[in-house]
């Protein structure tokens, strides 16, 4: 994915408002102060989609952020701090300052779209890993508006130890506004991994089952994306039967899956990944196309 940063301690920033005036559905999640992992809870100005998603290997959870991404990413990293974590970001620039957040130019299969983006991961004992990924953008077609959280139990070091710093807490108003949450989203039928699927990949979402808000890119190079779905009257076994939904499109022959307690995951040669976890009513869908 390629991506033209500038270092958000460089912009001329302006006034962080909740987003575009009239006109613009309520998101509908889990408030703030709700419990993510033991460590997390839900910061100000977002909302939990759905729920927080466990698996043997870890948690996931997406959140769609509706007040100021910096201070909502700032949250994040005094929380990781407060849990006697220290968190690191990528950091290739040794002439310039860290920075945990910058604007840049994300690319994915239908075009691109300037957007802020943060990052800042954390390690802990037991091979311990902590991600957080935010991605906003002021524009409303493609949506962009979240906040990613990945814990990883077992997981290898970091593969990049050379080129990270500590993540400092961002400070600032933000340089972008949260879009307006959109008015409707894709119903039973409609394709749900636009614009982000790879090429000739609809994804419609299953009857039975509502979206909770549009779906996130993945980082993955050539194509994905993640959403939450919730099951209204959908198959009882909701991930198994996204798993083989969604690999039927991704792979020219459906693998057999590994599974991880709520979590299924298909891999293919040259295909890349499809990864379902279930928690309750809801669904999580994960489309990479590496």
């Amino acid at each position: 994915m390629r991506r033209v940063a500038v270092l958000l301690s460089t912009l001329l920033l302006v006034a962080c408002g909740d987003g575009g005036s009239g006109g613009s559905a309520t998101p509908t999640g889990e408030p703030p102060g709700t419990a993510i992992t033991a460590d997390l809870t839900v910061p100000p100005g977002t909302v939990l989609l759905g729920t927080s998603f466990p698996h043997d290997a870890g948690t996931e959870a997406l959140l769609l952020v509706t007040g100021d991404p910096v201070a909502v990413f700032a949250d994040l990293v005094d929380q990781v701090r407060a849990a006697g974590l220290d968190p690191l970001t990528y950091h290739p620039d040794e002439d310039a300052a860290p920075s945990a957040c910058r604007v840049a130019d994300v690319a994915y299969p239908g075009g691109e779209s300037e957007a802020l983006e943060c990052e800042a991961h954390a390690f802990g004992p037991s091979a311990y890993r902590l991600d957080l990924e935010l991605v906003v953008s002021e524009h409303p077609e493609p949506y962009l508006s979240f906040v990613r959280i990945t814990e990883v139990r077992d997981s290898p070091s970091s593969p990049l130890p050379g080129l990270e710093a500590e993540a400092p807490t961002p400070e600032g108003d933000s340089p972008v506004t949260p879009p307006d949450f959109p008015a409707g989203l894709p119903g039973p039928g409609d394709r749900i991994g636009a614009p982000f699927a790879p090429s000739g990949e609809e994804h419609a979402l299953l009857d039975g089952y509502e979206l909770l808000a549009p779906p996130m890119m993945s980082t993955c190079a050539t194509g994905g994306f993640v959403a939450v779905v919730r099951a209204v009257d959908g198959p009882s076994d909701a991930v198994a039967a996204w798993a083989e939904h969604l690999g039927e499109e991704s792979f020219a022959q459906v693998p057999e899956p590994e599974v991880n307690g709520a979590r299924l995951v298909l891999s293919g040669a040259g295909a890349g990944t499809v990864t379902v976890t279930g928690s309750g009513d809801y669904v999580l869908l994960d489309r990479c196309n590496d």
